[in-house]
């Protein structure tokens, strides 16, 4: 009987960041140590059916223009709390009693966007009490809703640029109101981004009226909420990875190359060569060209990777997340909400939690290999299902006893 514990990689699911999912799921599957781990790749179809099968050994599966999914195998998860594992029944009703059962005894999910990366799935997973790599449900709420990010950051006293929120009731019914309230509060240029979407799509800058009601449109389209920020002119990005542990640990620091004040999605994922991923599994975020170290002092390296880590504590992340900020010389700042620095001003601008960013190429810079980022994330899911199992969840007090 073989010693090595199954590994559920989980990947593509129903998000507008499919695709995006899929590349993501193949780094971890090339990148995962076979010796430790029984790897079973768990495909979720873009309506969240879970397939399996041997065809999902390799991205060239999906390199076709219609995936035949026919040829996989459909499963059905079935939490098993008594024992802490994840059943993957693989029949088609109503065969059950030929049912193939496949045990999961860890998850790591590779899903982006909505109903994956938002807690829902992670829901799931805490119901079927089983070890899982990445932020709780109430971590992975607070990572993919930016409203929520930056009000619970704001509360703990962290750095965030100042907002608005826009609703899709309130801006199909009172534009006019809604337009006039941000220009308000804010001059132009402003970005305007979907509250609760990666992977930049959706996100645009607007430069006056029309624009800012083109860039609302769109962002609505994919979520019922929108944020609106100032678009800071000159400023940069800057990127620090934060893992799990006690205490966290960050890493070292990165900056990414944009031609315009928009990092956009061909910038992340079909960007230059630096740092581009070897194997099948396509490049992934690993395709964007960027500095590390980023060019910065020892003092606002320090600082930023401080901010980092109490960033990740403050949303409740785990696993590996990164954390991405805007800085800018002080100079030019242009308002009074900021946390200074030596020259910089620097905002936290959002948390990507797993797989949102597995930043393998930042701790691959500090010494660990992309294999050894996976075990020690993995080390740690069983840890964090070791101390959740430790908390009392029953309380026997007899109330249904006769009378």
């Amino acid at each position: 009987m073989s010693s090595k514990s199954t590994l559920a990689i989980l990947f593509g699911g129903r998000s507008v960041e499919h695709e995006v999912s899929i590349l993501t799921g193949y780094q971890v599957i090339e990148a995962a140590d076979i010796n430790k781990y029984d790897i079973r790749p768990v495909y979720l179809s873009r309506d969240n059916v879970w397939f399996t099968g041997r065809q999902l050994a390799s991205l060239d599966f999906f390199r076709q223009d219609v995936p035949p999914l026919n040829q996989l195998s459909r499963v059905y998860p079935a939490p098993d709390a008594a024992r802490g594992k994840l059943a993957l029944i693989e029949c088609e009703p109503p065969a059950l009693r030929r049912a193939k059962v496949w045990t999961i005894d860890c998850v790591l999910p590779a899903t982006h966007g909505a109903f994956v990366e938002d807690g829902c799935l992670q829901g799931l997973l805490e119901l079927a009490n089983v070890p899982y790599v990445g932020s709780n449900v109430a971590g992975s709420t607070i990572g993919m809703d930016k409203l929520i990010t930056k009000s619970i950051l704001k509360s703990a006293g962290l750095p965030c640029l100042p907002y608005e929120a826009v609703y899709l009731d309130e801006w199909q019914k009172q534009p006019a109101k809604t337009l006039q309230c941000i220009l308000t509060a804010f001059d132009f240029p402003l970005m305007v981004k979907p509250a609760a979407l990666g992977s930049s799509i959706a996100i645009s800058r607007a430069d006056n009226p029309d624009g800012l009601s083109a860039a609302l449109d769109l962002a609505l389209r994919f979520c019922p909420r929108a944020l609106v920020e100032p678009a800071l002119r000159r400023a940069r990005d800057i990127n620090c990875s934060v893992i799990d542990g006690d205490p966290p640990i960050p890493s070292i620091l990165e900056q990414p190359v944009r031609q315009n004040d928009l990092l956009t999605f061909d910038e992340k994922y079909r960007g230059g060569s630096k740092g581009k991923v070897k194997g099948k599994s396509g490049s992934g975020m690993a395709a964007q060209q960027r500095l590390i170290p980023a060019p910065l002092d020892e003092a606002t390296t320090k600082y930023i990777q401080d901010l980092a880590v109490r960033t990740f504590t403050t949303s409740q992340a785990g696993g590996v997340a990164r954390i991405d900020f805007l800085i800018k010389a002080n100079a030019n700042a242009n308002d009074n909400d900021n946390d200074n620095v030596g020259e910089w001003s620097i905002y936290i601008n959002e948390i990507n939690n797993i797989p949102g960013s597995l930043s393998f190429y930042l701790w691959e810079a500090m010494g660990k290999s992309f294999r050894e980022l996976i075990d020690r994330l993995v080390e740690r899911a069983y840890e964090v299902h070791r101390r959740r199992n430790r908390i009392t969840y029953n309380l026997e007090v007899n109330l249904l006893a006769p009378k």
